[in-house]
């Protein structure tokens, strides 16, 4: 594609490349559109002689066209993309879930000139209808050889994915002190049930158990026995270290401790361990608030059923400082 400056007669057939305004400043006839022999009188009126326009060479691939086969190409499974206007395909949610990114892959397709592709961030929690990206070809037109490209990245590299909630049931187990019961329970159970609701996970109130490591234990066998999909524990006191009574009782059913200690702040005493595929979530203490903290990074993954590793949990330390 090239631009040039064309005696409005040669301009037929090609595409305006500015905006053209009348005598009181509003807009005549739009960029991007395609130059007709309708359009000759009202730029003669406006006292154009000549105009910008955006000749397009033979193996030049036209932006909706362009837009519409990139959104074709990356649209996954639950993600629906809008029609191609002005070069942009927008991309939004079916579904509830969490929204997936291949950064590095996103990183790639983006060094294609005049292609963009904007998303909102890796492991997002979004509902359904949510936007998730809007793909721009800049231009009003790129050459195949640059589409066929970022077609081949992106179908080589899914860019992007939603994967739906699947966590069906979730037990709460509480620890603390009698003296404390109604309102360890009272500041936990009502923001714990609130998130799981957002991803369509029914939360079960489990018992109250002292601070003792069998209690617990029996507790945490209980719910597993139960046929839940995940396990939750929140105690008056959070876990201090992975010899803790509460790490030991998870031990004690067979469970496998991830890992204890996250970069995030509010959320330095997060435990995450796995009964065969069960998880195990030590909550700490900022699962009470119902700001942003770390339970917020964690449970919607969970809950999308992925199993993470210790990796995915010291990871969280890029972006982990929430306050």
């Amino acid at each position: 594609m090239k631009v040039e400056k064309v005696p409005i007669s040669e301009a037929i057939g090609h595409i305006l490349v500015h905006n053209q305004a009348g005598p009181n400043g509003r807009k005549v006839l739009k960029k991007g559109r395609l130059v007709t022999e309708a359009n000759i009188p009202t730029l003669q009126s406006l006292g154009r002689e000549k105009v910008y326009v955006a000749i397009l060479d033979k193996d030049d691939v036209g932006e909706n066209e362009a837009a519409h086969r990139l959104g074709e190409v990356i649209r996954a499974e639950h993600i629906k993309t809008s029609t191609a206007t002005t070069g942009r395909v927008n991309l939004t949610a079916k579904t509830s879930g969490l929204f997936k990114v291949n950064v590095e892959a996103l990183l790639e397709f983006n060094t294609c000139s005049g292609i963009t592709f904007g998303t909102i961030p890796n492991n997002s929690q979004v509902q359904a209808k949510r936007m998730l990206g809007t793909i721009k070809v800049i231009p009003y037109s790129i050459p195949k050889a640059t589409l066929e490209a970022a077609e081949a990245i992106a179908a080589n590299n899914p860019l992007v994915e939603l994967k739906p909630f699947v966590v069906k049931r979730a037990t709460l187990i509480i620890t603390g002190s009698e003296l404390a019961r109604e309102k360890v329970i009272s500041d936990f159970t009502s923001p714990l049930h609130d998130r799981l609701e957002t991803y369509n996970t029914e939360m079960i109130e489990g018992p109250y158990v002292p601070e003792d490591e069998q209690k617990i234990s029996e507790a945490i066998q209980s719910a597993l026995d139960s046929g839940v999909e995940m396990v939750l524990i929140a105690g008056e006191t959070s876990i201090m270290d992975t010899d803790d009574i509460t790490p030991r009782a998870i031990r004690a059913v067979g469970g496998e401790i991830v890992h204890h200690g996250v970069p995030v702040e509010p959320g330095n005493l997060f435990l995450l361990a796995y009964y065969n595929e069960i998880p195990i979530v030590g909550a700490p203490g900022c699962a009470r608030s119902r700001s942003y903290n770390v339970i917020d990074m964690v449970l919607p993954r969970l809950a999308a059923g992925e199993r993470l590793s210790q990796r995915d949990l010291v990871a969280l330390g890029h972006g982990g400082l929430l306050k």
